[in-house]
């Protein structure tokens, strides 16, 4: 069953229990499907751009990170 399915996948998250897994799926049920829609999209476009940095382990959509990349930054602070 599609809730079912969505309430376990929820409940995955750090911090989010079965309970409050139910009450997010039930609130989704009540939001257009526009929304919904928004924040598949939204997550879809995190896991496709942002990554760690592989020098200072920072979030980033280019590795490395800006930071990481500046040569006038002393390299001593990561």
């Amino acid at each position: 069953m599609p809730v079912a399915r969505l309430i376990d996948e929820m409940s995955k998250l750090p911090g989010i229990g079965p309970k409050t897994a139910s009450r997010l799926a039930f609130h989704l049920l009540r939001t257009s499907r526009e929304e919904a829609l928004a924040l598949a999209e939204a997550i879809i476009e995190v896991k496709d751009r942002i990554r760690l940095c592989s020098v200072c382990y920072n979030i980033t959509e280019e590795d490395p990170c800006a930071v990481c990349r500046d040569v006038t930054r002393t390299s001593a602070i990561c």
